[in-house]
């Protein structure tokens, strides 16, 4: 009884212990140089200081939306609003656009900066791998350090009759554009898409050149009320979020695993004394095909095209469609194929022709990215859902 005593008091005082000397410790999580463009990371390629910064210049009126559904602004109060969306993926379905372009046919400033298609279709994106320092253009120019080597993005086509260039990047002596605005026909307000959100992080907004460019673009917002969609609570920057960054990060959560992992330590080394004798397990032989088919596929979507990939994705859904509907494919914008594919979906003739005419632009992309592959993979599947098409 008496060594059983002194094992617990002593389990306890170096528990004690332990978590009194983390207690002083410092833990200072490493820096990632992932792209997540998440609102609250403080990375190098986090958001958190542009959010933080972009309130000063409404003055304190900022509000985080959490969905788009959120956007009920009275069409007086409209011109009174700046919308604002940077992320890294961030899918806009066909109602968030109806609300976003509702925004601005009232007078109210959407700024888009993100690497899914969520411009209008006639602007064409595409990138280019740039080592060293670059240069950024509005009014004045702006020369950035590049300590990462990345691909930029820029508007390689775009409608010059309807867009006005507001900047451009500067790469061995020629422009690129990469920051646009638009103004839909009888809209009061209009749109301002640029083409590469790393530029509002946190790494970039700490040089000083970085800052000012950031602060030339947003200049347009100032004095409205600024609605910041919070990509973090989407299923697209779900996938950014770390569970251990965020337990390590808040003491209670840290202290407590710590606690966690000590109590199971010496849990396995009391239990370690054999009670009984073992009693082999022969389990059945596992069926690894399915796990073999994802092995190939990713090692075809690794080492394969993005276009091939696209194509071929876009040709096996029309033959199902051919298949299940008896219906010809060889014109999607055709006015019976729109009607009689909405109908089978359930969902309406604009919806349907919005999804299918991203798709046939997907496919005409001479240079398409795996943007474009992941949004036509997710207009495919929620059509073949919906239309139920297996």
């Amino acid at each position: 009884m008496k060594n059983n005593l002194v094992i617990i008091i002593g389990i306890f005082v170096l528990i004690f212990l332990m978590l009194f000397g983390y207690s002083k410790l410092n833990f200072s999580l490493p820096k990632s140089w992932e792209i997540t463009l998440d609102q609250n990371s403080k990375d190098p390629y986090g958001l958190y200081i542009a959010h933080k910064e972009i309130g000063n210049l409404s003055k304190g009126k900022i509000k985080d939306l959490e969905k788009i559904s959120e956007l009920n602004i009275d069409k007086t109060k409209a011109s009174d609003y700046a919308l604002v969306i940077i992320g890294k993926e961030v899918f806009l379905d066909s109602i968030s656009k109806k609300y976003i372009s509702d925004l601005v046919k009232n007078g109210g400033i959407v700024f888009i900066s993100d690497y899914q298609d969520n411009t209008d279709d006639t602007i064409y994106t595409a990138y280019k791998d740039i080592k060293g320092n670059f240069e950024l253009s509005l009014k004045d120019k702006y020369l950035i350090s590049n300590k990462k080597d990345i691909q930029h993005h820029y508007i390689e086509k775009y409608n010059a009759r309807n867009h006005e260039v507001l900047g451009t990047i500067n790469i061995n002596n020629k422009s690129y554009p990469n920051f646009i605005k638009y103004q839909p026909n009888k809209a009061k307000g209009y749109f301002l898409y640029h083409t590469e959100p790393i530029y509002f992080s946190n790494y970039y907004l700490l040089n000083q050149d970085s800052y000012f460019y950031s602060k030339t673009v947003f200049q347009s917002l100032k004095g409205k009320t600024i609605l910041w969609y919070n990509t973090e609570k989407t299923y697209a920057g779900a996938a950014n979020t770390s569970v251990m960054r965020f337990i390590m990060s808040q003491p209670a959560l840290k202290y407590s695993w710590i606690s966690l992992l000590i109590l199971l330590f010496l849990f396995l080394i009391f239990k370690s004394k054999r009670e009984q004798r073992i009693i082999p397990i022969i389990e059945k032989e596992e069926n690894h095909s399915l796990e073999f088919a994802k092995t190939i596929s990713s090692l075809y979507q690794e080492n394969g095209e993005t276009k091939d990939i696209i194509n071929k994705k876009i040709d096996y859904f029309l033959y199902q469609l051919r298949k299940s509907f008896m219906i010809e494919t060889d014109d999607l914008m055709n006015k019976k194929f729109i009607e009689l594919v909405a109908q089978k979906a359930n969902i309406s003739q604009e919806e349907c022709l919005n999804d299918f005419l991203i798709i046939k632009n997907s496919y005409e992309k001479q240079h398409p990215t795996i943007h474009d592959l992941k949004n036509v993979y997710q207009i495919i599947e929620n059509y073949k859902q919906k239309a139920n098409i297996s």
